[in-house]
């Protein structure tokens, strides 16, 4: 019966999962608040032209897009960067920087729906506005590590890199628009048999070509940055490289160094980031669990240039990796008795010292509700009518 039905790539949260869902994010709340960051809500719908002037390179097939009656398009929002950008450049400028801010939200984009992934999803995040440099991106970097080993994430490791250095290959490479995009593609999807054949059909020097080639699978400490050729004669290629290391050095000194690799092939999906970008893993999730980057050139679209970085997390991804992590329950007491007086003056009091309590509200007798009660463990309190 259709009249049941909700679309694809939607999902219902019962009571189990739902309370589940909101110990993960009081406790990113929490946490999040500790280190200083505030709170902020937007609209769930922002103007398409918002959307479109981030240059997230986000396909406007992805976007679920209305009409307002003003005529003007209408986007649920596809992530919280973007809001939280249009926000702070419009509403939080006299504020002292930097601004730190954080969020619990849906977010929405069309998806082929598979395990983990939905149209509308939940995310937990921090953004970090007005701050550069290796200080800010460790504790961004940090806090998420922080914040699985808060939530009792497992074998949780995080995966680091510059996107300066890919992007600077690129521009060397002097490739077409869609080659670049190709190229990107197959090196984050870490693609080898695909990438050295879209390689081997365009005409590059062999130095760029052995590095595309190399990138996806150059992962571990600071070593594997040794492992690239010298390009010394293309000293933004370098500038990114020297940044993962004075990041990682940053690392050392928040003590999460250990749950950080470098991985070249790291290189996110949308086309604002501008300098480090990082994903978050779980042993047992073949995706990320969490995600985010530097993005310094987007404030400066919404008229307030700013640096700024940031990351957010997968609810639904922290509740699958987290496995049959059971909802903790609250002992409940079931008040009844026959004058409904006593028993709703019984009921307020128990719940003024703090007791989960639930109500008889069928007036049943006292072997009924004895009844109920041991089938769902509840204590029985039976308010005599004397």
């Amino acid at each position: 019966m259709k009249a049941k039905e909700i679309p694809p790539g939607f999902k219902d949260h019962v009571p189990r999962e739902a309370k589940l869902k909101r110990i993960i994010e009081k406790k990113a709340a929490d946490l999040f608040a500790s280190w200083g960051y505030q709170e902020v809500i937007t609209p769930t719908v922002e103007y398409l032209e918002v959307i479109q002037v981030a240059d997230m390179n986000v396909d406007q097939q992805e976007l679920f897009l209305f009409q307002n009656r003003d005529g003007r398009l209408l986007a649920l929002r596809p992530d919280m960067t973007i809001p939280i950008a249009r926000m702070a450049s419009t509403k939080l400028r006299k504020d002292p920087l930097p601004l730190r801010l954080f969020y619990r939200a849906n977010v929405f984009r069309h998806s082929l729906s598979q395990h983990g992934k939905y149209n509308e999803f939940w995310q937990i995040g921090v953004e970090m506005l007005g701050a550069g440099g290796e200080r800010a991106d460790a504790e961004v970097i940090a806090l998420a590590v922080e914040l699985m080993t808060c939530l009792g994430v497992e074998e949780f490791q995080l995966s680091l890199n510059n996107v300066k250095i890919f992007n600077q290959l690129l521009r060397k490479s002097g490739l077409a628009h869609e080659d670049e995009n190709e190229i990107k593609r197959l090196v984050m999807n870490k693609d080898l048999v695909g990438l050295e054949r879209k390689l081997s059909d365009l005409h590059l020097d062999s130095k760029l070509k052995e590095t595309f080639i190399e990138l996806p699978v150059l992962n571990g400490g600071l070593e594997i940055l040794e492992r690239l050729p010298d390009f010394s004669e293309w000293p933004e290629v370098m500038a990114g490289v020297e940044e993962l290391k004075v990041l990682f050095r940053a690392l050392r000194a928040f003590g999460v160094e250990d749950r950080v690799v470098i991985d070249l092939g790291v290189l996110r999906g949308l086309d604002y980031y501008t300098g480090v970008v990082f994903e978050g893993y779980s042993s047992n999730l073949g995706y990320p669990l969490l995600g985010g980057g530097r993005y310094d050139n987007v404030m400066g679209r919404y008229g307030w240039p700013n640096p700024a970085t940031g990351f957010a997390v997968g609810v639904e991804r922290v509740l699958l990796a987290l496995g049959s992590m059971s909802a903790p329950t609250e002992p409940c007491c079931l008040v009844a008795g026959s004058d409904l007086t006593k028993v709703a003056e019984t009921a307020r009091r128990l719940r003024k010292e703090g007791r989960v309590v639930c109500l008889d509200v069928h007036g049943r007798s006292r072997d009924e509700v004895e009844a109920q009660g041991r089938q769902r463990g509840w204590e029985l309190v039976w308010v005599d009518d004397k």
